[in-house]
């Protein structure tokens, strides 16, 4: 029960000392807080607002059904894209330089106010046109309706020097100097006395643009993409966002266009060529009818050309597809144009390759995204090169067997055409040549017909091109800043600034070495506290306790006397020596005042001043300090005539007398000894002045003589390390030890003590 009484009270006094600490430094902290306060406000009100603009897209990922016998169209197909991948495409560079074709994001206009700088955008009172001197801010000081101040700070060239700039020029005129050429344009009223203008260069504006834009999807399933852009300039937010969305679908349809119009190249190609086999098959096979006067067939002759004309048109297209799998073969051998490759299908058998060919591209934009954030040595860039690598390893050996396969069936073809070459051949001269005439012209007919259909459907789609990307919500004007939140900035400036206080009072609490409190004389020593002085100020008269009875200062020290008297083992004839550790802690003021109160009780009381060294009782009492303890001890002088009288009853003074060479010596001799027992017989209370014990030797040898020892503190002043000299004392075994705490301010919570104001004085 008690050690848990005793935990309540070490938590109650960690408390206080918590409170007492923050009490302490009130006021730097508010100071602090007030300052981090203010630096918030001033960076919240120079903070421009941040607008948002979103706009909404749909995302059309799906491939349009082909049909497995559609060769041409397979061919040609560029597969699905997924969301990511259009993703990717919105962030490009040159869906970005498209967009910025329509927004500007070059010239930008300042109007300064109240050392604020406010973007104009399209509300500048001027326009500028610049050749060169991109990257550079220039300062326009209007001086009237022509003329204006150019000027040019510490800006630098390509080489990092230095330049500046200072002229007034004309509205109008070009302005040509080897750093810039500009030409400003007055096309407003002047609202501002001074202007700020910069422009941005073009070729890496698309970059720095990049990375304020926010493409994302709406949803894990939703084909729906929000694109957003943050902008100090609202209207440049809105516009610049329904830009790229533009943009976006505008290249979607180029990107259509343009796969058609390859299809028509391709289909015209083969057209011109199949052309010519027609008309040529066409004509051989009238002039041989004419010729030989032969009309029809025998029923033989045309099941075996409707059977050669079908092998040959399977050996066409098998040709056909040869010829655009083997492009891809090279096209993936050469590793070039890898991420917009033509998807090749072949049926059901190349939806495995499509599906490789998909991976690739996808897995060749991410590592391009990576790159503009990493360095090739990053693990999820490391991770996309090897799974290129083995993805196009994979490709490029199902290509190599899917054209070892349509060479099988072309050689299989071939054998099979050349059979019923061999039937045909067992006709008929006449018959057996018009039979391979009709053959030859049934099987350009057949190819011309398909490619004449594509080309008409290919035509047509390409006339009717639109995107399957569409615009569901346009971008609205921003109404109010999404950034800064200028109030959260003040209330975290608040909050900021009071931890970042409280945090330096406390580190300078920790930091503070010197003595400040009962408490930090309690926690180092368990030698008792005997009296706390209060401060006396520097105004006051060194005898207060005579002077002012009735003080704050007076009652303090006849506590002091009480505790003294406990503290004595007889009631008359006992020495009280006060020591401290430096000089300036007070202990010739506590002796005078000690001894001052105590002899208000009739007893004869007689302080000595020891400190032969650094003597200061003599100027409280206006005495001459021409012989005392030293002169005494020197023989020049008896003890009566070193005893001088004060103004006070009861109480008398030995001076320290002038400065000896060997005050040590003088006080361990057995005269010292024998003028203390003198004394005693004359005295009820010897008060000793004793030299610091922090600095001389002499105080040590005296406090073993006395009954009584009390050694004094300043508070403020004297340092913590301070009470390890006490605490060496006890373990020594000095009788009477005490502590005197002195100098004890009013503003200490927890002491009711004050006299005057003002430094005090402490001797």
């Amino acid at each position: 029960m008690d050690n848990k009484d005793n935990y309540i009270e070490e938590d109650e006094i960690d408390l206080k000392e918590v409170f007492s600490t923050l009490l302490k430094y009130k006021y730097s902290i508010i100071l602090i807080t007030m300052l981090i306060t203010l630096l918030a406000a001033i960076y919240a009100y120079y903070k421009p607002n941040i607008y948002k603009a979103t706009s909404t897209l749909e995302v059309s990922s799906k491939k349009s059904p082909i049909s497995a016998d559609d060769i041409l169209g397979e061919a040609l197909s560029q597969g699905s894209k997924d969301i990511d991948t259009e993703i990717q495409i919105i962030k490009s560079r040159f869906v970005t330089n498209m967009a910025l074709k329509k927004v500007d994001f070059v010239k930008h206009y300042y109007g300064i106010k109240y050392y604020k700088k406010i973007e104009l955008y399209k509300n500048s009172p001027f326009n500028v046109d610049i050749k060169h001197g991109y990257d550079v801010e220039f300062k326009i000081t209007p001086t009237s309706n022509n003329k204006f101040i150019l000027e040019v700070k510490d800006a630098k060239d390509e080489n990092g020097t230095k330049w500046s700039y200072y002229r007034e020029v004309s509205f109008g005129d070009w302005i040509k100097n080897k750093h810039f050429e500009i030409l400003v344009k007055k096309i407003g009223d002047f609202n501002y006395k001074e202007y700020r203008f910069i422009a941005k260069d073009p070729d890496y504006l698309a970059d720095d643009v990049r990375k304020g834009l926010q493409v994302s999807q709406a949803g894990k399933k939703a084909a729906i993409i929000n694109i957003s852009y943050e902008d100090n300039i609202a209207s440049r937010a809105q516009h610049y966002v329904n830009a790229v969305a533009k943009a976006y679908l505008k290249q979607s349809i180029e990107r259509k266009t343009k796969e058609a119009t390859k299809k028509l190249e391709f289909i015209d190609k083969q057209l011109s060529e199949i052309t010519k086999s027609l008309q040529s098959s066409a004509k051989n096979l009238e002039d041989f009818k004419k010729k030989t006067d032969t009309v029809s067939l025998s029923s033989k002759a045309e099941v075996e050309i409707k059977r050669s004309a079908e092998l040959e048109t399977q050996l066409s297209d098998i040709s056909l597809r040869r010829e655009i799998i083997q492009a891809l073969f090279n096209q993936v051998r050469n590793g070039k144009g890898l991420e917009s490759i033509s998807i090749v299908g072949m049926g059901s058998d190349g939806s495995s390759l499509l599906g490789m060919i998909k991976q690739l591209q996808d897995t060749m934009i991410t590592r391009k995204a990576l790159l503009q954030d990493y360095t090739p040595a990053y693990p999820d860039v490391i991770k996309a090169t090897n799974t290129i690598k083995q993805l196009k390893k994979s490709i490029y050996i199902t290509i190599k067997n899917m054209l070892q396969l349509l060479k099988d069936k072309e050689a299989l073809l071939k054998k099979s055409i050349a059979k019923e070459k061999k039937i045909i051949s067992t006709l008929p001269a006449n018959e057996r040549v018009l039979t391979n005439l009709k053959r030859e012209f049934l099987v350009n007919e057949k190819i011309y017909s398909y490619l004449l259909e594509k080309r008409s459907e290919v035509a047509i789609a390409k006339a009717s091109t639109i995107s399957k990307n569409r615009v569901v919500d346009s971008a609205l004007l921003p109404q109010k800043p999404i950034k800064p939140k200028r109030k959260l900035i003040i209330v975290v400036g608040v909050i900021l600034g009071l931890i970042l206080g409280i945090m330096l009072a406390f580190l300078r609490s920790f930091l503070n070495d010197k003595i400040e409190s009962k408490e930090d004389i309690e926690k180092a020593t368990t030698v008792p506290i005997v009296a706390s002085i209060p401060h006396i100020s520097k105004d006051a008269n060194d005898l207060v306790v005579l002077k002012s009875p009735k003080s704050i200062v007076a009652e303090s020290f006849r506590s002091f006397r009480t505790n003294l008297q406990f503290m004595a083992k007889k009631k008359s004839g006992y020495t009280v020596a006060l020591t401290s550790t430096i000089s300036g802690e007070g202990k010739t003021t506590v002796a005078v005042n000690l001894a001052a109160i105590i002899s208000l009780t009739g007893k004869r009381v007689i302080i000595l001043n020891i400190d032969m060294r650094k003597p200061t009782l003599h100027e409280k009492f206006n005495l001459e300090n021409s012989k005392g303890m030293s002169t005494l001890l020197t023989n020049k002088n008896t003890l009566t005539e070193v005893i001088e009288h004060s103004e006070y009853d009861n109480l008398d003074i030995i001076l320290s007398g002038p400065v000896p060479p060997n005050p040590s010596e003088l006080l361990e001799s057995e005269d010292f000894a024998d003028i203390i027992k003198s004394l005693k017989s004359m005295y009820d209370i010897i008060i000793l002045d004793t030299p610091p014990i922090g600095l001389v030797s002499d105080a040590r040898f005296i406090l073993d003589l006395c009954d009584i020892s009390l050694y004094v503190l300043r508070d403020g002043y004297s340092k913590k390390e301070f009470i390890n000299n006490i605490n060496i004392l006890k373990s020594e075994g000095i009788k009477g030890l005490g502590i005197v705490f002195n100098d004890i301010k009013a503003s200490r919570k927890g002491y009711g003590y004050g006299y005057g104001n003002g430094y005090g004085y402490y001797k």
